[in-house]
C-alpha cells in the first residue's frame, strides 16, 4: 500500500519442529512491484539459517516495503501486526 499497490505475496518456507513451532527458515517466495528491493533480508535469513523466532524479534522499520518480509516471518509465530 505504501506505493499503491495491494497485490502480491510473501511466503516464508520453514521448518517444522514438530511442536508446532516453526525453525529455520528454509525459503521463500515474493511476488509483486518492488521484490527485488526486499530479497536481501530473506537472502540472509536463509544462508545463515536463521529461525523464525529471530528474524521476527527483528524491528522492521514502517512505513517500508521491507516489513512485508518481517510480518509474514512474524505470523509463523503466531503474531501479526496487520491481521
Amino acid at each position: 500500500m505504501i506505493i499503491g499497490e495491494t497485490e502480491g505475496l510473501v511466503k516464508v518456507i520453514a521448518e517444522n519442529k514438530g511442536d508446532g513451532k516453526a525453525g529455520r527458515i528454509l525459503g521463500v517466495h515474493m511476488v509483486g512491484p518492488w521484490v527485488t528491493e526486499q530479497l536481501g533480508q530473506a537472502y540472509l535469513a536463509v544462508n545463515l539459517e536463521a529461525t523464525v523466532d529471530e528474524v521476527a524479534n527483528h524491528i522492521q522499520a514502517h512505513p517500508t516495503l521491507s516489513e512485508l518480509f518481517g510480518e509474514t516471518v512474524m505470523s509463523l509465530t503466531g503474531r501479526s501486526l496487520h491481521g
